[in-house]
């Protein structure tokens, strides 16, 4: 799998701590594991932030809260310590734990309160039969006509209480359309839920269908999801990324460490009552350093273990690559350099006694690559490293049979530049088993091709960049390069220009993994593999100002 690019991510926030990530993966239940981890992580964060304001105030609550943290920080650092003993004897894993067994929890809408009428009059009501004065009841007609006024009274009220009960009627029936659409968006969401529920369930019923049969890349995504289950005692950005060589049974594991920044370092906290504040005491830096080597020990291990105990007949071997993510402090660029490796074979792994050993003295006796400390971020060549599955890779197409000595390079078209580079490395390479691939083109200053020499001692990852470029190439290029070649893991930098290099390009790539090829060295390597062009700058830098 590549290490460069990742197919799902999805972005996180928490609003309290106002923080904000855009969490990536290669698998969707890897991406899920790795959102869980980190919204748990931020709201125990959150939690414990709205603890500590509150507890402030009292001296008491203070004093408790301040013992509370210190057992945390000390079982934080017990974790630490013991991280590979902690890890044995876990269960094996099921791919149910995938699978989301959750309950659609929104309630369904309450039925609206139908709004009831006044009541309706009647004819008998007594404020119509009023009783009739003494000289209405002496006269026929004056008693007609009081009837008459009361017959007329009572129909204006129930004319007016009937107008009301017909908007009564018409409120009733409005709220009743309204809850019965509610309802039928609830109904939507609920079957929606279910659906997707049902729909990723049988994603991962699929997946291990596929991960049964062999299926490349449902093995790599299943180990995926092993090490992103990993119990780590605080949190980092934790990346890896796996190839399966189904043939030779070996898994090549690149797997991210924290920094020694990343771990955590406080010892205790203490409350002082006089200052109403907290005190927090944290653990030197030489002890850090220790405790960070003793732990990238430990996660070696841990990873093994991981992937072995839940390998069944798939994994003979296994190569796994440590790397960092970090800031070389000399440049101030991030860096992604890997600071060690080792290839182990699981017939041995399985006759250690995992809780026993010593983590950092069962490394060297295995042969493993690194640094005498890991705090330092000390590059070291992978022993075998994952290069041909990159995403970025694409088909080339052959451009070095169409030039000839009346081409100038300087005036090709970007891409069939590149195409032209990747042609000419490939025939330089292919004499030695090596092979060239060219990348997307991005125009972005990135890798343009990779070359892979598969000498095993001095052999490994190479990247190239093409520059067709009609002035010098100044420093900042070879800067990006180098960078470039440390963030890949690669043993060496190849930058091709149909210009030329100034002083200080040159004077950054001394003592560097770095070659610089300026349109002299091109030339000549294209006739020595029986090719001729011309590179002519000035009509170059014409051609190019009709253009605009």
């Amino acid at each position: 799998m590549s290490n460069m690019a990742y197919a799902y991510q999805q972005e996180v926030f928490h609003k309290g701590l106002n923080k904000y990530k855009i969490v990536k993966a290669d698998s969707p239940y890897e991406l899920n594991e790795k959102v869980r981890a980190l919204k748990a992580q931020w709201e125990e964060q959150w939690q414990k932030k709205l603890e500590r304001e509150t507890k402030l105030k009292n001296a008491e609550e203070g004093l408790k809260y301040a013992s509370e943290q210190t057992k945390e920080a000390e079982n934080v650092q017990y974790r630490i310590d013991n991280l590979l003993i902690n890890s044995l004897g876990c269960e094996k894993f099921d791919f149910n734990v995938l699978k989301d067994y959750s309950k659609f929890d929104e309630r369904k809408p309450y039925p609206p309160k139908q709004k009831d009428y006044s009541r309706q009059p009647l004819r008998s009501d007594e404020v119509f039969n009023p009783q009739p004065p003494f000289w209405v009841k002496i006269s026929k007609k004056k008693r007609e006509e009081f009837v008459k006024e009361n017959d007329a009274r009572y129909s204006k009220a129930y004319e007016l209480w009937r107008k009301e009960a017909d908007c009564i009627d018409e409120e009733n029936k409005m709220r009743q359309n309204v809850y019965n659409n509610l309802v039928d968006e609830w109904q939507n969401r609920k079957d929606n839920f279910y659906k997707q529920q049902e729909e990723k369930n049988n994603e991962v019923d699929t997946f291990k269908g596929k991960f049964l049969n062999g299926d490349t890349e449902a093995i790599e995504n299943y180990f995926d999801v092993i090490l992103a289950r990993a119990e780590i005692p605080f949190y980092y950005d934790r990346n890896v990324d796996i190839e399966y060589i189904k043939e030779s049974k070996n898994l090549i594991i690149d797997l991210y460490l924290p920094t020694k920044e990343d771990m955590p370092t406080l010892k205790s906290l203490s409350y002082v009552k006089s200052k109403s504040e907290y005190k927090e005491a944290y653990f030197s830096e030489s002890q850090m350093k220790k405790k960070y080597d003793d732990f990238i020990y430990q996660m070696v291990l841990q990873t093994l273990y991981l992937v072995f105990n839940s390998s069944g007949e798939i994994v003979d071997s296994i190569v796994l690559n440590g790397r960092v993510s970090t800031v070389d402090k000399s440049t101030g660029k991030h860096i992604e350099p890997y600071v060690l490796s080792i290839n182990v074979n699981k017939e041995n792994f399985e006759d250690l006694n995992l809780q026993s050993i010593d983590a950092k003295a069962w490394f060297k006796s295995s042969k493993g690559v690194s640094a005498a400390t890991f705090a330092n971020v000390t590059a070291v060549a992978p022993i075998v490293q994952m290069q041909k599955e990159d995403k970025r890779f694409i088909e080339g197409y052959s451009v070095v049979n169409d030039i000839d000595d009346s081409m100038n390079l300087a005036t090709m078209d970007w891409q069939d530049f590149e195409n032209l580079i990747r042609e000419i490395f490939e025939k330089e390479f292919n004499s030695t088993g090596g092979e060239v691939k060219i990348t997307q083109a991005s125009r972005d200053g990135g890798v343009d091709a990779v070359a892979f020499d598969p000498d095993p001692i001095r052999g490994g990852k190479i990247v190239i960049q093409a520059k067709r470029y009609t002035n010098v190439v100044g420093v900042s290029a070879v800067r990006d390069l180098y960078g470039t070649v440390m963030n890949e893991g690669a043993i060496k930098g190849i930058l091709v220009t149909t210009s030329n290099y100034g002083n200080d390009a040159y004077e950054f790539a001394k003592g560097k993994p770095l070659t610089l090829m300026n349109g002299a060295n091109l030339l000549y390597l294209l006739e020595r593999h029986g090719h001729r062009a011309k590179i002519d700058l000035n009509e170059a830098k014409k051609f190019f100002a009709e253009q605009k």
